[in-house]
């Protein structure tokens, strides 16, 4: 798993434009077959957060700096820097009011969070149906 990690901030870090456009295509397998205009919705707003992540990454020279952070953390990859006065695009950075968290990343997880709902009710309507069927 060290690898998968290692290979995930080195194409995160040096080609983030390489791996938006990776997540992007596996989203769009996500839209295909979803088929819901609910889960187009969230795939939009996963590639958005992502879009947003991977442009302040390239803007600050492969990191994502942290606006806020405390100076006991220590980050566990050299990904993440504290944002200084010369950190661009700021406000898209990880914020110590969000929890460490970026816009991108709260935009990405709302995404996640509504097409796995969406799959979610369909599972259990399908379940249903199944039940139903059987009696």
């Amino acid at each position: 798993m060290h690898f998968l990690s290692a290979a995930h901030q080195l194409a995160w870090s040096q080609y983030p434009l390489i791996w938006l456009g990776e997540c992007c295509a596996i989203l769009w397998l996500v839209v295909r077959s979803i088929r819901s205009p609910w889960a187009r919705a969230g795939v939009l707003m996963m590639i958005c957060g992502l879009a947003m992540n991977a442009l302040v990454t390239d803007a600050n020279a492969g990191t994502m700096p942290v606006v806020g952070m405390p100076s006991t953390l220590r980050p566990v990859s050299p990904m993440w820097q504290a944002a200084t006065a010369h950190t661009r695009l700021a406000l898209l950075a990880d914020q110590a009011r969000l929890g460490l968290f970026s816009v991108g990343d709260v935009v990405l997880l709302l995404g996640g969070s509504l097409i796995m709902v969406i799959c979610f009710r369909r599972a259990v309507r399908r379940h249903a149906t199944c039940r139903s069927a059987t009696f």
